[in-house]
């Protein structure tokens, strides 16, 4: 973002605290209960979700080449490695021969190639199989910080293919050096609700004053939120109170992020919430209908962690696990009482904007599935 594109954020934050009001939609809109419960829906989501990128790892944790990570992401095995020119590779992690999994799910480092444990078919870091034919590499870049890959093998996407998809608001993340930062304190934690269920509980400001006042509500102004788009991609700054009491320009997002929160939401799991000295990454596994995991991870600023800076880092991590924790907690009531028969549809107003665009996107984006 830009001086002006700036200066026009902090514009509208105080056009919000000056009328008391929210920018908001054009109009109501509501979600039927169904959608959060049936089986071919979510499994027509899930296929959806793997022709986007997905932030799987932060960049730090493959620093060096020969550093190598494997897990599964929407039901893909995959295994990621830095090759000895330092670029990130991503591949199916299933062997070309008779499709064994060739690594299990951990990470490590120093690794120069793979051996398959069934025939030992072995394969270099580049993903070259060292006789006949290579592993089924995905396609993979580094932005902000992040290790994004895009999990369907059909989708054949360049790097520069993909940072488009990502677009300007991972342009914002590399101008305030995330690029550069370290992964501190992973985390995988299910929750008994529906994926969708939490990208709208990250979606508005509305409940923070009633969800969060055992928390974070103090520090944030009442329904204070700014929303821009681009594409599938959003932008939400949450204004906090001492906006109230800052007078300056805030040329620069950094400065900005000293009175508000930050929130990226990049289509369709992936949230970034800046904070003015770090940022937390959350990535959203959908299990079944009613059930999700959660995986979120915080880049810090480089540098060596002593005992006093781990101190700092762990109480920025349990605030905003704790203020997750309230959120899950709703999310997971709101899908207990989805078969209850209470209600046929879900509510969303005005100020709720951010909702209604989500599932309008997400509608088109199955609309455009093969058969």
């Amino acid at each position: 973002m830009n001086d002006s594109g700036t200066a026009d954020l902090l514009r509208r934050a105080r056009q919000v605290l000056e009328t008391g009001s929210p920018e908001m939609g054009k109009s109501e809109s509501s979600s039927p209960v169904d959608l959060y419960l049936d089986l071919d829906r979510f499994e027509a989501e899930r296929r959806m979700m793997r022709r986007f990128p997905q932030a799987v790892l932060a960049s730090s944790i493959l620093s060096h080449a020969g550093d190598w990570w494997s897990g599964d992401v929407l039901e893909v095995p995959l295994l990621l490695s830095r090759d000895d020119e330092g670029q990130v590779r991503a591949f199916i992690n299933v062997c070309r021969h008779r499709g064994a999994r060739l690594v299990e799910q951990g990470q490590g480092c120093g690794k120069r190639k793979f051996s398959c444990p069934y025939h030992a078919w072995t394969y270099g870091c580049d993903g070259q199989l060292l006789h006949v034919t290579g592993l089924r590499a995905l396609p993979c870049v580094e932005r902000a910080g992040l290790i994004w890959v895009i999990v369907d093998p059909a989708e054949d996407k360049s790097g520069e293919d993909m940072a488009a998809m990502l677009g300007p608001f991972s342009d914002d993340l590399r101008t305030m050096a995330f690029d550069a930062c370290q992964a501190y304190a992973p985390r995988e934690i299910e929750i008994a609700c529906n994926w969708k269920l939490v990208i709208e509980g990250s979606s508005e400001a509305y409940h923070f004053k009633i969800a969060h006042r055992q928390s974070i509500a103090p520090l944030f102004a009442d329904n204070a939120q700014i929303i821009d788009e681009h594409g599938l991609n959003r932008r939400m700054f949450i204004v906090r109170e001492s906006l109230r009491q800052f007078s300056g320009t805030a040329e620069s997002l950094d400065e900005l992020r000293q009175h508000g929160n930050l929130l990226y939401f990049f289509f369709p799991l992936t949230m970034i919430l800046v904070q003015p000295d770090h940022a937390q990454v959350t990535r959203i596994e959908p299990i079944t209908p009613e059930r999700t995991r959660i995986i979120d991870i915080a880049l810090i600023p480089p540098g060596p962690l002593d005992e006093r800076t781990r101190e700092y880092w762990d109480r920025n991590v349990d605030l905003y696990r704790r203020t997750l924790g309230e959120d899950f907690s709703m999310m997971e009531s709101i899908q207990a009482g989805l078969r209850s028969g209470a209600n046929r549809t879900l509510h969303f107003g005005r100020h709720e904007m951010a909702l209604t665009r989500f599932h309008e996107q997400l509608s088109a984006q199955l609309d455009v599935l093969d058969p």
